[in-house]
């Protein structure tokens, strides 16, 4: 690989790990927004509304995440097949 497509890679690499952290960050600001809506006292006939943020902040976590994991395993496997398809190239 030349030096453009490693630079590709760790740009993709950190784009995929800045995307992750965003779902973390937002799954974060969730669960504070649940606390916030089942102990702020004025809002008690509402306080089931933080349970469902709760739950809506946890689906958030997993979905970023699981992205995460997929996303870099497809990175890993086309760098890899990159990498052979390179080897093949000089070979001939």
């Amino acid at each position: 690989m030349i030096l453009r497509d490693h630079l590709a890679l760790d740009r993709t690499k950190l784009a995929n790990q800045r995307t992750v952290l965003s779902f973390i960050r937002t799954s974060l600001y969730l669960v504070i927004s649940g606390i916030a809506l089942m102990k702020v006292e004025a809002l008690a006939g509402i306080s089931w509304l933080g349970y469902g943020v709760l739950g809506i902040s946890l689906v958030v976590l997993i979905i970023g995440i699981s992205n995460y994991l997929i996303f870099r395993n497809k990175i890993k496997n086309g760098y890899q097949e990159a990498d052979e398809f390179q080897q093949l190239k000089e070979g001939n």
